[in-house]
């Protein structure tokens, strides 16, 4: 099973999403765990790599989820971490999109079933 890591970036109640290039999916930003990176390294990078204009002041783990990949149906297992950050959320080369979503148009993107699940269980514990 894979290893994927998501960041959540909540500002003024909404989410920042990002839409990836295979489908035209919305989802967390955030990716695949390399060999021999930790959780921590490999959102570093991915953030880096999808988003470069921002910058990761803190990150704080939040929960596992488990699904499977959208276009390639990969089994994978979600780390998910909360994050503070800084900078403006353009899209490197690897998005096609970013943006913040309110709950009204988080129901409105085609966002990932995983993303759904995390979404979900932000709503459950309050933190949307």
């Amino acid at each position: 099973m894979e290893q994927v890591v998501n960041m959540i970036v909540i500002q003024k109640n909404r989410l920042l999403v990002t839409r990836i290039r295979e489908g035209d999916w919305w989802t967390l930003p955030g990716g695949r765990v390399e060999e021999g990176e930790s959780k921590e390294m490999a959102i570093r990078r991915e953030i880096e790599e999808e988003l470069p204009n921002i910058t990761i002041l803190k990150l704080v783990p939040y929960k596992k989820f488990l699904g499977t990949t959208p276009h390639s149906k990969v089994e994978i297992t979600v780390s998910t971490f909360f994050a503070d950050v800084e900078g403006s959320i353009e899209p490197g080369a690897e998005l096609t999109g970013s943006k913040w979503a309110d709950s009204i148009l988080l129901e409105n993107l085609n966002i990932t079933t995983i993303t759904k699940d995390i979404i979900k269980s932000l709503k459950n514990d309050g933190y949307l």
